[in-house]
C-alpha cells in the first residue's frame, strides 16, 4: 500500500490453470510495475484448486491432496490481489465508449466492479436426467476428492472389520465416460481399491462408454492398448450404453442405462461421473456473453468475448475460429497469452492473437504408474512415460507453490499514462492530496453510497417482517437523510448507556468481509459488557482513486458486510464519516445500554476457584502476518475469517440468560493485547488473585501455529510479550512449547469472549455455547492464589503457567 491512486479494475472469475498462470506472473517484475494503479481481484469458489493432471495419480495413491491442489490465498499475497471467497452468478456491463461493469455474486454482498475481466471456471460433466443427487462427479474436483476419501475410508473400514460380511464385501464402482479422463479414473480407482483390500477378487470396476469404442478422439493404436489393459486388469467395459437415470437404497446406488435400446441395470457403491464437459448455466443465462448452444463462451485468437475487455480461458470458452478439446494443455497455454492481452486492453494497445496447435501430446496413466503415449497416429507405452508425466506435472506445480520473492515497482504506473492529462495529473498530486476536509469523499459519490446500503438494509427487514424505527429504538434520523447528525431516542428507563469505539486498517483483502469483521470487532465491548448495541457511528478511509466509481465499489462493499453485522445484533448504522486515505480502513463509535436494573460485567473480578472460559481461538494475529507473506494455506486462512466472522452478540445473550448471569464475575473480549494481556487486565492482584492456563486446553487456529513455527508474529507481538513478566514459570513453558507460548501474547482481531465463572456452572455454559455455534469454546483455566503452585505451578511446565499481577514504573 504506498498511496497510489487507483485507476482500474481487473478481476478475475475462478482459480483455473490459466488463472494461476497470471497469479503469479502479475506478481513478478515487469507485469508488477505495469499493473501499478490498476485494483486486482480475484473470485474464486475455492481457496484450492486442484491441477487436474495430477487426479488420476492422487485416486491411485502416488499424490497427496496436497500435492495436486495449488493455494490460491498464497498467489494472491504473492501478486496484490484482493481474494473474493464467493461464486459468481452474473455478469453486467455498463453503457460506454469502454466496458465497465460488475460481477454479481451468490453471497449477497454488493457486485464486484471491474474495467476488464477474465472468466476460468472450468466445467462440469453431463448429469443424466433423474437421480443426479446419487452420482460423484468428477468436476468440481474438490468436490470429487471429498467424496473420493470418503470411500476410500469405507473400503479401509470394511477390510480392517472384525464383521465376517463387511470383511468379504465387494467393492462395485462405476465410472461413466469412456475418455481419456474417465479411462484414467477407472484404472486409478481399480489400483487403489486392490492396493487397499489386498485381494483383486473383492474389487468390481465397471466402465460404461456411450459409443461403441473408447478413446474416440486417439488413434485405433491407442485404443487397442487400453482394451488390453483394461481386460488385463479384470475391468468391465460395457459399450454403446447410454446412462438414463440413478437410483438409491440405504447402502447401494443403482445405474440405469440403455445399451443397445435394451433397458438394463446394476447395483454399485459408487457411482463417478465423467463425461463429456458441460457449462455452468449462469453464463448463458445471466451474462450478455455470446455462447454456443451448450453454454460455452465465445472467444476470437485473443481469448476475448463478444464484449470488448471481457476475455475467457480453459474448459468454459469455445475457440470460433479453432475449436479444440477440453483439455488442460489448452488452458496452460492460454495463460500467457491472457496474461499481455488485459493488460493490452486496458493500455489501450492491440491484442496478441494466438493460433492454438492443432495437435498435442496426452499421456495417459494406466493407474499403476505407467502410460501412454498418444499425438496423431503415433502411440507408444511404457513406464518410463509414467516417470514423464510425473515429471512434468510436478514441475508445472512447483512452479506455481516455489514463488519468487516480491520485486520493487517503478515510480510512475503505466497505467497512468493511458489515461490523459488529468490521470497524470491525479497522479502527481497524490502526496499533496488534501488533508481536513479536503479529504473526504465527493458528496455525490457519499450519497450513491449510502443509497445502496440503505436498500440493502432495508431489502433485509423486508424479509424478517419487521421495521427500522421498531428494531432500532425509533431512530428518527438516520441514514435514510443527510442530516448533520443521527438523532436517536434514549434507551428505556432504569438502563445506563455504553460507549465504546475502535478503528483500524485492512488486514483482509476483501472489503466486504473486512467490513463485516469491523463491525464484529467493534461491537464485541459492547457483548463483553453483557449490553444491547442501539447505533453505530463509521469512520470509513477509502484507496486514493481517480475514478469515483472505483471509491463508490470499495465503500458500498465494505460498509455492507459492516451493515449485515450491524443489522445481525439490531444495531443501526446512523452516520459516520468517509475520507481518502493511503489504505482501506474501518472503525466504529458504538452505543448501547444496559438492560434495566443490570450493572453490566466488568473485567476485574473473579474469585479462587472460578473458572476460565474462552469462546473463540486465538492467533489471528501471527496468521495473517503470515497471510501478508504468502507464508499461509489458504484452509488456514478461511477457518480464521469464518471465526472472526462470528459476532459475539449470541455469546452475550448466553452469560446475560438468567441460568447463567449470577455466575459470571468477570468477562473481556480477547483483542490487540491478547490472551495473557487481557487477562491481566481482569486479575485483582492487590486481593492476592492470580490464574492458572492450562495450554494444552487452548484453542489455537492451526494457521497461527504454522506461522509460529515460520517464525511469523504480528508487528505487536514483541510489545504485548512485555506481559511475559507476569508469567511465573514463562522460561519453562516458552522452552518446553516455544510456539503455543508465544501465542499466547498474540494480538487478536474479533477476538472471543474471556470470561471467569463459578466452576459448578462452567461445563453447562461451555455446553451451551457449543449449541449456539461457538465451536472452540472450552474451559482453559482456574483462578488461584498467587502464592499457589511454585515455579511449575503445581502441574509441570509442560501442562501449566501461573501468571501472578506485577507492577512495573516506567521512566
Amino acid at each position: 500500500m504506498d498511496g497510489t491512486p487507483l485507476f482500474s479494475d481487473l478481476v478475475l472469475i475462478g482459480g483455473g490453470h490459466a488463472h494461476v498462470h497470471l497469479l503469479k506472473m502479475y506478481g513478478m517484475q515487469p507485469y508488477r510495475s505495469r499493473l501499478k494503479g490498476i485494483r486486482l481481484t480475484l473470485i474464486t469458489r475455492d481457496v484450492e484448486t486442484p491441477y487436474s493432471g495430477m487426479l488420476p495419480g492422487y485416486v491411485a495413491g502416488h499424490y497427496t491432496r496436497e500435492d495436486c491442489h495449488l493455494d490460491l490465498s498464497r498467489l494472491c499475497s504473492h501478486s496484490n490481489f484482493r481474494m473474493i471467497h464467493a461464486s459468481a452468478k452474473g455478469v453486467t456491463v455498463n453503457d460506454g465508449v469502454r466496458t465497465s461493469g460488475h460481477v454479481h455474486l451468490d453471497d449477497g454482498r454488493p457486485p464486484v466492479r471491474f474495467d476488464c475481466l477474465s472468466v476460468d471456471i472450468g466445467s462440469s460433466p453431463q448429469y443424466c436426467s433423474t437421480g443426479a443427487a446419487n452420482i460423484t462427479p468428477v468436476k468440481p474436483i474438490d468436490g470429487f476428492a471429498r467424496r473420493w476419501e470418503d470411500l476410500v475410508d469405507r473400503v479401509k473400514a470394511t477390510t480392517s472389520s472384525s464383521d465376517q460380511s463387511s470383511s468379504n464385501h465387494t467393492h462395485k464402482v462405476a465410472v461413466v465416460g469412456g475418455g481419456a479422463g474417465g479411462i484414467e479414473l477407472t484404472l486409478a480407482i481399480n489400483e487403489r481399491l486392490t492396493n487397499l483390500t489386498g485381494d483383486k477378487s473383492k474389487v468390481q470396476i465397471t466402465l460404461l462408454n456411450k459409443g461403441s469404442s473408447l478413446l474416440k478422439q486417439h488413434n485405433p493404436r491407442v485404443r487397442a492398448i487400453f482394451d488390453r489393459i483394461l481386460t488385463s486388469r479384470g475391468i468391465t467395459v460395457i459399450k454403446n450404453a447410454t446412462a438414463t437415470s440413478v437410483s438409491s437404497s440405504i447402502n447401494t446406488k443403482t445405474l440405469h442405462y440403455n445399451n443397445l435400446e435394451t433397458e438394463a441395470s446394476d447395483d454399485f457403491d459408487e457411482i463417478i461421473w465423467c463425461t463429456n464437459a458441460s457449462a455452468q448455466e449462469w453464463i448463458k443465462k445471466s451474462t450478455p456473453l455470446e455462447t454456443t448452444a451448450e453454454g460455452f463462451i465465445m472467444v476470437d485468437d485473443s481469448f476475448q468475448t463478444n464484449v470488448p475487455g471481457i476475455f475467457a480461458a480453459g474448459d468454459c470458452c469455445h475457440n470460433r475460429s479453432s475449436p479444440r478439446p477440453k483439455a488442460g494443455v489448452f488452458a496452460v497455454r492460454a495463460g500467457p497469452v491472457l496474461r499481455d492481452n488485459m493488460i493490452n486492453y486496458l493500455m489501450g494497445k492491440p491484442m496478441i492473437e494466438y493460433q492454438l496447435q492443432s495437435e498435442f501430446l496426452g499421456l495417459i496413466s494406466t493407474g499403476n504408474k505407467y502410460a501412454v503415449a498418444s499425438r496423431g497416429d503415433f502411440a507408444l507405452e511404457g513406464a518410463f512415460l509414467w516417470k514423464l508425466k510425473d515429471e512434468i506435472d510436478v514441475k508445472w506445480m512447483n512452479g506455481y507453490k516455489q514463488l519468487p520473492e516480491m520485486q520493487v515497482d517503478l515510480q510512475v504506473p503505466e497505467i497512468a499514462q493511458t489515461k490523459g492529462a488529468a490521470a497524470m495529473a491525479a497522479f502527481a498530486e497524490a502526496p499533496m492530496r488534501c488533508g481536513g476536509c479536503g479529504a473526504k469523499v465527493g458528496a455525490s459519490t457519499l450519497s450513491r453510497v449510502l443509497k445502496v446500503v440503505r436498500e440493502r438494509r432495508h431489502k433485509q427487514e423486508q424479509k424478517l417482517g419487521s421495521s427500522s424505527a421498531e428494531k432500532n429504538k425509533a431512530i428518527p434520523t438516520s441514514l435514510s437523510s443527510m442530516d448533520d447528525c443521527a438523532v436517536c431516542l434514549p434507551p428505556p428507563p432504569n438502563c445506563m448507556t455504553v460507549h465504546t469505539i475502535d478503528f483500524f486498517r485492512s488486514f483482509i483483502s476483501d472489503p466486504f468481509v473486512f467490513g463485516r469483521v469491523s463491525a464484529v470487532h467493534s461491537l464485541s465491548d459492547c457483548h463483553a459488557m453483557g449490553a444491547i448495541p442501539q447505533t453505530a457511528l463509521a469512520l470509513a478511509v477509502a484507496p486514493y482513486a481517480v475514478s469515483e466509481s472505483i471509491t463508490e465499489d470499495t465503500l458500498i462493499a465494505m460498509l455492507s458486510g459492516a451493515s449485515d453485522a450491524l443489522f445481525e445484533e439490531d444495531c443501526a448504522l446512523a452516520g459516520g464519516h468517509t475520507c481518502e486515505g493511503a489504505e482501506l480502513s474501518l472503525g466504529f463509535a458504538v452505543n448501547g445500554y444496559l438492560p434495566a436494573n443490570f450493572k453490566g460485567f466488568l473485567k476485574n473480578g473473579g474469585k479462587v476457584g472460578n473458572k476460565i472460559v474462552l469462546t473463540k481461538r486465538v492467533g489471528t494475529g501471527a496468521l495473517f502476518a503470515a497471510e501478508m507473506r504468502g507464508k499461509v494455506d489458504g484452509k488456514f486462512r478461511s477457518e480464521a475469517i469464518s471465526e472472526m466472522c462470528k459476532s459475539n452478540g449470541k455469546a452475550a445473550k448466553v452469560i446475560t440468560d438468567p441460568e447463567f448471569v449470577s455466575s459470571v464475575n468477570a468477562v473481556t473480549d480477547v483483542t490487540g493485547f491478547g490472551l495473557v494481556g487481557h487477562l491481566l487486565e481482569m486479575l485483582d492482584w492487590e486481593a492476592g488473585i492470580g490464574a492458572r492456563l492450562a495450554l494444552s486446553e487452548i484453542p489455537f487456529f492451526e494457521g497461527a501455529v504454522s506461522a509460529a513455527k515460520q517464525n511469523i508474529y504480528s508487528s505487536l507481538q514483541k510489545s504485548n510479550e512485555n506481559s511475559r513478566r507476569a508469567v511465573k514459570n514463562h522460561s519453562a513453558i516458552a522452552q518446553a512449547h516455544p510456539e503455543k507460548s508465544r501465542l499466547l501474547y498474540d494480538p487478536q482481531t474479533a477476538g472471543g469472549l474471556l470470561i471467569i465463572m463459578e466452576a459448578g456452572a462452567a461445563e453447562a455454559l461451555v455446553s451451551r455455547m457449543k449449541d449456539d455455534g461457538y465451536d472452540s469454546c472450552t474451559v482453559i483455566g482456574e483462578i488461584i492464589r498467587l502464592d499457589t503452585g511454585g515455579e511449575g505451578g503445581g502441574g509441570g511446565a509442560e501442562e501449566s503457567c501461573v501468571m501472578r499481577k506485577l507492577v512495573e514504573i516506567g521512566e
